[in-house]
């Protein structure tokens, strides 16, 4: 993701990425937070959107993690979704918050593999992805030096 390390960088290292929370664009809206173990309820919710399996979670916005103009963030979700459509995979519009949502970034939820899902957020200059490996997510670095992370931290 393209959300700036906080200047506390945690245990993890990852700054305030642990602590994101994901509004999947379903009805009803689904609501994950990452500070919390996926429960069996969240698991059956994932599997009802369309995920049955492995999937990512990739934004374009804010690359490396510099705060950009909201045009320029905007024209950039869009160009990911446009790219995400084109390849005929199941996907979903994701909003990845800060928990206070004062930092949001337009993202998708895209059933790639693991190597494709790096791909794509490379392509965008992403730090890292989300990736639910089926029963848990992790932060996998893309253009970061940081370790990849299961989540919560806190386990």
């Amino acid at each position: 993701m393209g959300e700036k390390p906080s200047s506390h960088s945690g245990a993890s290292g990852w700054g305030d990425f642990p602590e994101t929370v994901l509004h999947f664009d379903s009805t009803p809206v689904l609501v994950l937070d990452l500070r919390q173990r996926v429960s069996a309820t969240a698991l059956s919710a994932i599997r009802e959107i369309g995920f049955e399996q492995q999937f990512g979670i990739v934004t374009a916005q804010d690359p490396m993690g510099v705060t950009q103009a909201k045009d320029v963030n905007a024209a950039l979700a869009t160009r990911l979704r446009t790219e995400v459509a084109d390849l005929h995979v199941p996907y979903l519009g994701v909003d990845a918050c800060s928990p206070d949502h004062s930092h949001c970034e337009q993202s998708v939820a895209v059933a790639l593999g693991l190597r494709q899902s790096i791909d794509l957020a490379c392509r965008y200059d992403q730090l890292a992805i989300f990736w639910f490996d089926g029963a848990a997510f992790w932060i996998v670095p893309a253009r970061s030096c940081n370790a990849r992370t299961r989540l919560p931290v806190s386990d």
